[in-house]
């Protein structure tokens, strides 16, 4: 069992620890992901190679760079269940200038995924890790001169 100082702990060394040589990405991926008959997300899906990923204007499918660090003005915040009055920790992805902002057209996006490259200081699309997702809904489409923006997503460790 964990320790809520655990459990911040391990979030931080996660998503904000600066020795890890690569950044994660938010990649988009259409409604086609493997589904349990229910129509929730398989957890074993753990690859982009098992998605339809969604091609934006400005990113194509490499999706947009969430740097590991607190230092900078963007990426993930962790927080712990003393702030948050909770026996949780929860990391919140910070969006200071807008820098998670696709723009141009997108055609069927249904999730945002939180991804790393396998490879060495080289980002591979359709052969990154799948962390975490996030379900948009329904299906999302952005038309040219317009833009998506991707705000206050968290993961919570309880």
């Amino acid at each position: 069992m964990w320790t809520n100082l655990g459990k911040q702990r391990m979030f931080e060394e996660f998503f904000e620890a600066s020795s890890i040589h690569t950044d994660f990405r938010l990649q988009l991926a259409s409604a086609t992901a493997p589904t349990y008959s229910d129509g929730t997300w398989n957890p074993n899906v753990s690859s982009t190679s098992q998605v339809g990923l969604v091609s934006s204007l400005t990113v194509n499918t490499s999706g947009l760079i969430v740097p590991r660090s607190t230092v900078t003005t963007s990426g993930f915040d962790v927080s712990s269940g003393l702030q948050l009055g909770a026996s949780a920790a929860r990391a919140v992805l910070v969006t200071a200038g807008d820098v998670y902002q696709y723009s141009g057209t997108i055609t069927g996006a249904r999730y945002v995924l939180l991804t790393e490259s396998k490879a060495t200081n080289t980002f591979v699309a359709n052969a990154a890790e799948i962390y975490a997702w996030w379900d948009i809904g329904n299906e999302t489409n952005v038309t040219t001169g317009n833009t998506l923006t991707v705000t206050n997503l968290s993961l919570q460790g309880n």
